[in-house]
């Protein structure tokens, strides 16, 4: 019994001595963490601080001395004062590029050679500033950092002409490490700080650590200050702990208990590089002293608490064990359902408030028991509410075990009669819905789920009926044993639902009426229309009055207009009836879609816009569509692009996405298409608004139509427009790859090669953004550098500079340059033979004065590269 009393507070005393403990850890972990952390800012600031005072000093003027060997030994002098004035410098030295010291600030290191000191190739390589390892420098002695940085001419060419280091001394940095205040009296064999590098070596410490060095372990390590690894290091996991993550951890070893603190430098700008970790090191027994006396007390504590649990449990379970067997007694008669029975325990400790809950507990227990039954009464009245027929049966055996609900209002019969009825299904369920309802009753039995079946059942007057059963299965111990379900009355649903039907079929036969009397329309109005076109054709050629030849245009152009509109409603009306067919072959996509931009090409650049095609590299050479339908569709989006762009550009682009579908996508710098009616751009006879459709003419058909033969396809199409801004037109096809574009590239990449531009670089002077985009993709794609200058006026005032920048293996422009373009320009290609300069040119359009290699816009690849 004593040991039943003192086990919990043994056990509690333990759980609230081992969390003191690791509380005090705690409280001490953070403390060093807190003097680790302003400890390493220190070195840092130190490190950063020196690194850009020697930064600063291979900047000043006088370094350019040592381009001549600093006879006059000025640079030697300023060495000399900033060692005196900076005390924790051992050495400044500078050394020229073949490593031999030309100036220092002690004398006596002029002329030695420090070429294969790694200060001194490490920054010769990298030409920026490096920090060493703390190693004994045995080129110009003394033990230090060494911190060096190049020093540069002053001259435009600013040609590296030699390194400067200063050896940030070792005493300096044991100074810093020492003065961490570890424990009370700042650090001895209780508390103490180190510095370890990468490979766990000490590097600064205390004196009676730093006078345990045996020497060095390897060949390797003979210039290091100190020839041993700290202990706990020599584990690899341990030592790449300590130098990545900074943290506190609990270390044992034999009858030693350590509490370290690490705060590694690879979070620190200057010291990351080193990859040093700074460790403060406590004896955890020493920090924990205080608590062993409290561990003491708190056992003693303990012990007479039991003592005294034992005393007062003896009084306390003759007082209890009475009541208790009372409110066992009452408990069984509560268990055979006798909730009026009362609790009889009159105490007033902690058993008689027991007993007071258990009996109010009775009472809702009560409560409940009459809140059910009269939810029970509800709802049976609800149920004989409903005009419905509720029920349910049991599994095994098949009984019907309930019916109510008015069985009178939905089959005439009561629910005596009924009963009897549904025993056999046939004499009350229409023949044909036997069948039926047993295969679906099997289903909810044989899969456990819930379902519903419609069927006619005889009313008692002999008409059919149509009933809608909703069935739900019982569930006990994972089997079903029972269903149980709703029949409704959905006759009159039925009779709707076969007029819909009709009213559908009749409106279905309108619409296809109506479709072919708008094809045959159109078929009659079309042939007329191309003779009266023809006639017109023919008027044309006939020389005119001004006034005349004005009013035919306007007659010609109206009868183009519907004719069009005629081929638009005959190409939607056989898409509707679905009357189109598809045929597949193989095709070069850049061909394709550079085809139908140069159809539309004149009309652009007519308008001012700039048009161009874009194929990403990783489109097959050839894939499998129907290019009739695909053109077909591409020439609706690019006139409506070209129709409602003023001003800007218009650009095609293509890719295969990683689906294996091909997206093709029809971008504008047009007049925008509002959210609002994005929605509704692809339904027949639409355009934005009345306005939009006075302004620029059209039938509203052809997005329509070209939506519906992308879908036939087994496509998709899209708009993405920001009103004032611009829309884009995508589509997207499942298609079949024949070559891969890839290798086509090499095959282009190769004809370059062997050009001999293969490592050119491409500069373009014009105003033309869609063909701008095109140039730098294929550029892109053939391994070329690509620049562009937009206006001639800024070409010219900076050409010279321009060219400069790199050696230009194709010049192309884009427009009429001045003669002082010329003058700037022919020096440069006089220079360099091997530049091409190209004209880029627009469909009919002339340059006369100085004829130069051309290449007309739109362009496809093929002809971009033999014209290049």
């Amino acid at each position: 019994m004593i040991f039943v009393s003192l086990l919990p507070i043994l056990i509690f005393g333990s759980i609230v001595y081992y969390q003191a403990r690791d509380s005090l850890i705690t409280q001490v972990g953070e403390r060093l963490h807190a003097a680790s952390f302003l400890a390493i800012s220190q070195i840092e600031r130190s490190f950063s601080f020196s690194v850009a005072n020697i930064e600063s000093w291979a900047e000043l003027d006088i370094m350019q001395e040592i381009t001549s060997g600093d006879p006059s030994g000025v640079v030697s002098n300023m060495l000399s004062d900033y060692q005196r004035s900076w005390g924790y410098y051992s050495n400044l030295v500078v050394a020229d590029l073949n490593g031999v010291v030309v100036a220092a600030g002690d004398t006596d290191l002029l002329g030695a050679s420090v070429s294969e000191a790694s200060w001194f190739t490490n920054t010769l390589a990298s030409q920026k500033s490096n920090l060493g390892n703390l190693r004994l420098d045995p080129y110009l002695g003394g033990y230090g950092v060494a911190i060096s940085t190049p020093v540069f001419k002053s001259d435009a060419t600013g040609e590296m002409i030699g390194v400067l280091t200063a050896g940030f001394s070792w005493s300096e940095l044991l100074d810093m490490v020492n003065s961490i205040k570890v424990v009370s009296n700042g650090q001895d064999e209780k508390g103490y700080a180190l510095l370890i590098d990468r490979d766990g070596y000490i590097i600064a410490a205390p004196d009676f650590i730093l006078l345990e060095d045996g020497g060095s372990t390897a060949q390797s390590d003979i210039l290091r200050v100190y020839g041993r690894r700290w202990w706990p290091v020599e584990d690899p996991f341990m030592l790449q702990q300590m130098l990545s993550i900074s943290s506190h951890r609990y270390i044992e070893r034999g009858d030693e208990h350590l509490l370290v603190v690490n705060q590694p430098s690879n979070a620190y700008e200057t010291l990351s590089s080193l990859g040093w970790s700074l460790l403060l090191v406590r004896d955890a027994d020493d920090a924990l002293k205080d608590l062993a006396t409290i561990r003491e007390r708190a056992l003693l504590a303990a012990l007479l608490a039991g003592c005294l649990i034992f005393v007062i449990s003896v009084l306390v379970a003759r007082r209890v064990a009475r009541p208790i067997l009372s409110l066992a007694s009452w408990a069984k008669t509560l268990a055979h359902g006798d909730l009026n029975n009362k609790v009889n325990i009159t105490s007033n400790d902690e058993i008689g408030e027991l007993a007071i809950s258990l009996d109010e507990m009775r009472l809702d227990i009560k409560g409940y028991m009459d809140k059910i039954y009269r939810a029970k009464e509800r709802f049976q009245s609800l149920i004989n509410s409903l005009d419905c027929i509720v029920w349910e049966a049991t599994v095994n055996p098949v009984k019907l075990s309930m019916l109510s609900g008015h069985t009178d209002n939905v089959l005439g019969y009561s629910d005596i009669e009924l009963s009897e009825l549904m025993q056999d299904w046939g004499r009350w369920m229409h023949p044909d819905d036997v069948e039926k309802a047993r295969e679906k009753f099997r289903e909810a039995i044989n899969g456990a789920q819930d379902g519903y079946i419609e069927f006619r059942a005889q009313h008692a007057n002999g008409e059919w009926v149509w009933l809608k059963a909703l069935l739900s299965v019982a569930i006990e111990n994972g089997c079903v044993v029972g269903v149980r379900g709703v029949m409704v009355d959905i006759n009159d649903i039925i009779k709707a639902s076969e007029s819909l039907k009709e009213a559908h079929d009749l409106a279905v036969t309108t619409a296809n009426n109506k479709s072919r009397f708008l094809a045959m329309v159109s078929h009659e109005i079309r042939t007329p229309m191309n003779g009266l076109l023809g006639m017109l054709d023919i008027l044309r050629d006939t020389p005119l009055k001004k006034d005349q030849q004005q009013q035919l245009e306007l007659a010609w152009t109206c009868g183009k207009n519907l004719l069009a509109l005629v081929n638009d409603v005959m190409d939607f009306t056989r898409v509707e009836e679905g009357d189109i067919e598809f045929h597949y072959e193989h095709v070069t996509l850049q061909d394709l879609l550079h085809d139908q931009v140069s159809v539309i090409a004149v009309d652009a650049y007519g308008k001012g816009l700039d048009i161009g095609v874009v194929v990403e590299a990783n489109m097959p050479y050839q894939i499998t569509l129907d290019a009739v339908k695909v053109r077909q569709v591409l020439a609706i989006l690019l006139s409506n692009a070209v129709k409602f762009t003023s001003h800007g550009s218009v650009l095609v682009w293509a890719e295969m996405l990683s689906s294996g579908r091909l997206y093709v996508e029809v971008k504008d710098t047009g007049i925008g298409i509002p959210s609002d009616d994005q929605e509704y751009i692809f339904q027949p006879f639409v355009q934005e608004d009345d306005s939009t459709t006075r302004r620029f003419e059209g039938s509203g058909l052809g997005l329509a139509l070209a939506r519906r033969i992308i879908e036939a396809m087994g496509g998709t199409i899209g708009v993405k427009s920001i009103q004032g801004v611009g829309t884009s037109f995508y589509f997207e096809l499942p298609v079949v790859g024949e070559q891969l574009q890839h290798e086509v590239l090499e095959d282009e990449r190769e004809r370059l090669r062997k050009a001999g531009g293969a490592d050119g670089a491409v500069l373009l002077i014009g105003d033309l953004p869609a063909t701008k985009t095109v140039l730098q993709i294929a550029c892109q794609q053939w391994g070329l550098e690509f620049d562009w200058e937009a206006k001639e006026t800024i070409v010219v005032r900076n050409l010279e500079q321009v060219l400069s920048r790199k050696q230009y293996h194709w010049v192309f422009i884009a427009q009429e340059m001045s003669d002082r373009f010329w003058a700037t320009i022919n020096p440069y290609l006089a220079a360099n033979r091997q530049t091409r300069l190209i004209q880029l040119r627009l469909p009919q359009e002339k340059y006369g004065q100085r004829p130069l290699p051309h290449l007309y816009v739109p362009f496809n690849r093929e002809r971009l590269l033999r014209c290049m």
